[in-house]
């Protein structure tokens, strides 16, 4: 694209199937106006040698079948990765039939600007992509071009209206905002570029990863997921709203203990299921516990999450993620989480919940995780000392002495709460 050229943007289309590259010229035309546009029945891969003729042009739609092969090695996207290689060449956006988060994931990677389905396709998406990816050749070649003008008045996520910011960190931040396909709020959790492409951002992996266990484990003991979207200036993951809140809101004030056990039965319970998928959650704390109007929790924050078949981090500072006061004996020394470092964290969990403050306290995240490691397991008050084996159990500083599973900690979680009448009587006799 010539920087210096201030006329309306030049738009080629690649589509084999007529009828549809009939449809997406139409989308075009009526939905940037004025833009001069131009269709081949070429496919990018044939087309991707002829260099002198693609750079004529700002922005290339690219129809392509995703159906049956998504992988990395799918032509299209060997084509896309040779072609945006040279930063003079046009932005691309894909318009793919089938393929699915994961293959837009990949498109990105390859370098695509923007991927829109053709089942979510429309003039208004259509604008909306060709609208930024101009936007983005300005911003890195400076380009003054009034055809991209209009782009601050759309939408910057497509079908959502940001009410409010409820988080922010680095460059990703975390939005209350109304869903307009489901008429209800929802969160955004949202990853902004930084500097050079999102997909070699260090959070993209973390996000993308997260996006996956969550996909995958579709159940009601993790928040639901509602879209997944991936483009050159951003990605972000659309779930469930918890209008109660999380459960270290509910720790602000004094717990029951029939609460607490009760509380905790629903936390292992949550447990069983990721760790049933195979994924370890590696950073369970109380903001990260989500509560339902039934008493049942949710679990949120999977970005450092690790799936069981996944290799041990390279380094310590890999392994050490998490929050001091949660994180168990092995990840404070830099070694992998598996299931029962989630079970130490819920020891933690239910020693705040029963006894209203933290085992272990300091001035610094190294004197909390040296306590982790050294410290002796602390007492609960005498009136709640029938709860000690349990919680000895679960804070044992060696993991293959802590309960074997999730599953066995709800029985004994169960147990206890069945028994708690006949331990209150024994007290008080």
């Amino acid at each position: 694209m010539n920087a210096s050229n201030p006329n309306p943007p030049r738009i080629l289309i690649f589509e084999s199937d007529s009828k549809s590259r009939s449809v997406v010229r139409k989308l075009v035309v009526n939905g940037f106006p004025g833009a001069s546009v131009q269709a081949s029945n070429m496919t990018l891969e044939a087309a991707a040698g002829d260099t002198e003729r693609l750079k004529s042009f700002d922005v290339l739609l690219v129809g392509c079948d995703l159906s049956s092969d998504g992988s990395v090695e799918n032509p299209t996207f060997r084509a896309l990765r040779a072609l945006t290689a040279d930063p003079e060449n046009p932005a691309v956006i894909l318009l793919p039939e089938g393929g699915s988060e994961y293959t837009a994931v990949q498109a990105i990677k390859a370098g695509a600007s923007e991927y829109v389905p053709r089942r979510i396709m429309d003039r208004d998406q259509i604008a909306t992509a060709i609208r930024r990816a101009l936007s983005r050749v300005c911003e890195t070649q400076a380009i003054s071009d009034d055809a991209v003008a209009s782009e601050t008045s759309t939408q910057p996520f497509f079908g959502y209206d940001i009410t409010r910011q409820l988080a922010h960190h680095e460059n990703v931040s975390v939005y209350l905002a109304q869903s307009a396909e489901r008429n209800a709020e929802v969160v955004l959790k949202v990853l902004h570029r930084g500097q050079g492409a999102i997909s070699r951002d260090r959070n993209f992996e973390r996000f993308v990863n997260e996006f996956k266990m969550l996909h995958d484990i579709a159940d009601r003991a993790v928040t639901e997921i509602y879209d997944f979207k991936v483009t050159q200036s951003y990605c972000y993951i659309a779930m469930e709203y918890f209008p109660l809140g999380h459960l270290g809101q509910l720790l602000a004030r004094a717990v029951t203990t029939e609460k607490a056990l009760s509380t905790a039965i629903e936390i292992a319970h949550a447990l069983s299921i990721i760790h049933g998928a195979g994924v370890t959650h590696c950073d369970l704390k109380p903001s990260n516990i989500m509560l339902r109007d039934s008493g049942a929790v949710a679990l949120i924050d999977f970005g450092i999450s690790r799936a069981t078949s996944l290799d041990i981090p390279d380094t310590i500072s890999e392994a050490i993620r998490g929050t001091p006061y949660y994180m168990s004996p092995e990840q404070a020394r830099g070694r992998a989480a598996d299931s029962a470092s989630d079970l130490y964290a819920l020891g933690i969990i239910l020693f705040q919940m029963l006894s209203g403050s933290k085992p272990f306290v300091g001035d610094t995240p190294h004197e909390i995780l040296d306590q982790h490691c050294t410290a002796p397991i602390p007492k609960l008050p005498d009136r709640l000392g029938h709860y000690q084996p349990l919680i000895d159990r679960l804070l044992a500083k060696e993991p293959e002495l802590r309960l074997s599973s999730a599953r066995r900690t709800i029985e004994e979680l169960e147990d206890a709460l069945a028994n708690k009448p006949k331990l209150d009587a024994a007290i008080a006799n």
